[in-house]
């Protein structure tokens, strides 16, 4: 059977070589007539629009160009390609990811200019993909058209280089071909120390994007007008920090790509899996899942904090300068404590504090320790005593150990906080920071014209605004807004009936505090690279429900409410940007927490080892793009609720 590329009157069909017969696995129209004499050649065809004047380009995939996939979506499996010189990415749909493959065998798929014009949808991927350079003209050198681009190394790549004892420069680097979320303990990213060629090494330190290519070859004394294919080790060396493993330099033509960290040039795009150490029993109840997630799920406080599920209090738990040289918990009480926050203040003598969902304890800690400071001066004459309610075994044991030094002791209680029910506990304060989004969600759909809904007898003119599903219950008792919502949606029911809960076990005067990631029109969705089901929140539904219930309410940014300083320059990278540095400091009995880290705090600890070693590859970004270790603090939100005395 034949392994080409061929065009007929309406379609080109690329056939799998690899099939025991001629299926025809990607077929996309184009507008190329054939004679059906040359019907039983397609090698043939290739002449004869040659004879009949059609000029036809024949294309090859870029040796640059491969394939990535996610799977971080259960049972669903998508496919991209990217292009490792400059970053970009296209999603590929089944047929082109079939072309795809089988270009890798056929070699050449021949267009013409016609066909890259037409709209068809088709037909403008395959455009976007030769405008790309994904797909080149056969027998073009595929760097030549990079010789005048950019040459940076990715703000998103955690690869650190630095030069040893012996003046050998030595690259530290994790794997870029892919990531895995939710990591068990022998499943972090491996470490790689390898030792970089001369010349592979001064291209690495000039990629600074001040320099073109083509500028880079002349500071190496490359002879001008030399061509690259020419120069030995030029181009090994491109291959190496080019290669998807590595993926440590990229190109741009635009110098105002360099500075955004989300541009295709500062990333690195690679397949992306999910673990975890809890398996889940099946079941299609979130509820649950979620429930039995916090039973068994967490078995150690500091790793699901650290490598699964970091949060803003986590990455904070440090003095910092974003905060005004406080940690998180620290900020956050004194951002509380405040007459139009918490009005009840000062109208007793005690001040009674559930934290619902408290991590590993050190935002109660540090708002433990900056509530006893306060005392001498606005809290005066009021004793604090603060409870947490938490789910976890592992989480309260965790919580218990850090805070047994506290007097009053810490009162600690295990419940589901969708449910809690504490007799005889009144609070003047609840808090739940960055916990809501593990409660359950209820999903609510459309009904038809022709289903009753879920309220029996509704007129007729009403059954297009009828709902159905498990939240609708909450839709029509809260009023929720939904003049704006799709068919189909998920409502926060586990919030509700927190917000419920909570009212109930809150004094007259009291406040509720929630804090988490979200927004106030936006409606549900999960995050599928965490171990367990996780949403975010509709804070417009979370309103309404308080209102409903009686709270009065106010939406503010959670940088707004903590008066975080926006514009403090902090060290890019996540965990494995982290574990590179480490493995690069432990050599000299140094090493960086897995937190959120100011350039200030950088350069005061470890600038002197790094100007000592030439160390290359870290960078700072100011704290507004959200590119530090932990989670982007401007999708944070703060809903603070008061219960009229």
């Amino acid at each position: 059977m034949s392994s080409e590329i061929f065009f007929d009157v309406l379609n080109c069909h690329c056939k799998d070589p690899a099939s025991a017969g001629d299926e025809t696995i990607c077929t996309f129209q184009v507008t190329v007539y054939r004679s059906s004499k040359v019907d039983s050649q397609p090698g043939c065809f290739y002449l004869f629009a040659l004879l009949i004047g059609i000029k036809m380009i024949p294309y090859t995939v870029s040796p640059y160009a491969h394939i990535i996939e996610t799977r971080l979506v259960p049972d669903r499996i998508s496919h991209r390609v990217f292009h490792q010189l400059t970053g970009e990415v296209f999603d590929l749909s089944k047929r082109l990811r079939s072309l795809f493959l089988s270009l890798n065998e056929v070699k050449r798929l021949s267009l013409t200019e016609e066909d890259l014009q037409n709209p068809k949808v088709e037909n403008a991927q395959i455009r976007r993909l030769v405008e790309g350079e994904f797909l080149i003209p056969d027998g073009c050198d595929p760097l030549a058209s990079f010789m005048d681009r950019y040459v940076v190394r990715p703000m998103q790549n955690p690869a650190l280089a630095f030069r040893s004892a012996q003046g050998d420069m030595l690259l530290v680097r994790t794997s870029m071909a892919h990531y895995l979320f939710s990591p068990g303990k022998s499943e972090l990213p491996t470490v790689i120390e390898e030792r970089m060629s001369r010349v592979s090494a001064q291209v690495f330190l000039l990629a600074d994007g001040s320099k073109t290519l083509r500028e880079i070859f002349e500071t190496l004394h490359v002879s001008r007008g030399a061509k690259i294919s020419e120069e030995p080790g030029i181009r090994d060396a491109i291959e190496f920090l080019t290669s998807p493993e590595r993926q440590l330099i990229k190109f741009t033509s635009r110098r105002e790509d360099l500075s955004d960290p989300y541009t295709p040039v500062n990333a690195v795009p690679r397949s992306l899996y999910r673990s975890s150490v809890w398996k889940p029993q099946l079941s299609t109840d979130s509820s649950e899942r979620i429930v039995d997630f916090h039973l068994h799920g967490i078995e150690d406080a500091s790793w699901e904090f650290d490598w699964i599920e970091t949060t803003i209090n986590h990455a904070f738990r440090f003095p910092t300068e974003v905060l005004g040289g406080l940690d998180y918990g620290s900020r956050f009480c004194l951002s509380t404590l405040k007459p139009d926050v918490l009005p009840s203040l000062g109208n007793s003598d005690r001040l009674n504090v559930l934290e619902v969902g408290g991590g590993t304890g050190t935002f109660a800690r540090s708002f433990i320790e900056q509530a006893l400071d306060f005392k001498r001066t606005a809290l005066e004459g009021i004793d604090v005593n603060y409870h947490m309610l938490e789910l976890s075994p592992a989480l309260v044991e965790n919580q218990k150990k850090l805070l047994s030094k506290y007097l009053p002791a810490v009162t600690h209680f295990q419940q589901d906080a969708t449910k809690f029910d504490l007799p005889g506990h009144k609070f003047g304060l609840i808090v739940a920071n960055e916990v809501v989004a593990d409660f359950p969600v209820a999903p609510v759909r459309r009904a038809s014209a022709n289903e009753p809904g879920d309220k029996k007898n509704d007129p007729p003119a009403r059954k297009s605004r009828v709902w159905n599903g498990d939240g609708a219950y909450y839709v029509e008792k809260y009023d929720l807004p939904v003049d704006d919502a799709p068919d189909s949606f998920l409502v926060n029911a586990g919030v509700f009936r927190f917000i419920e809960r909570s009212w109930e076990h809150l004094s007259p005067g009291g406040t509720l505090i929630l804090s988490e990631y979200g927004g106030e029109h936006r409606h549900p969705a999960q995050l599928y690279n965490l171990n367990h089901d996780e949403f975010s929140i509709h804070f417009g539904h979370a309103i309404a429900c308080a209102r409903r219930v009686g709270f009065t309410c106010r939406l503010l940014a959670l940088k707004e409410f903590l008066g975080m300083d926006d514009e403090v320059l902090m060290l890019n990278g996540d965990g494995e940007h982290l574990l590179c540095l480490n493995h690069i400091f432990e050599k000299f009995w140094m090493s960086l927490p897995y937190a959120a880290i100011s350039k200030k705090d950088f350069e005061d600890r470890f600038q002197e080892v790094a100007e000592k070693i030439g160390l290359v590859g870290f960078s700072f970004s100011p704290l507004r793009m959200g590119t530090h270790f932990g989670p982007d603090e401007n999708g944070f939100m703060v809903l603070i609720m008061n219960k009229p005395k």
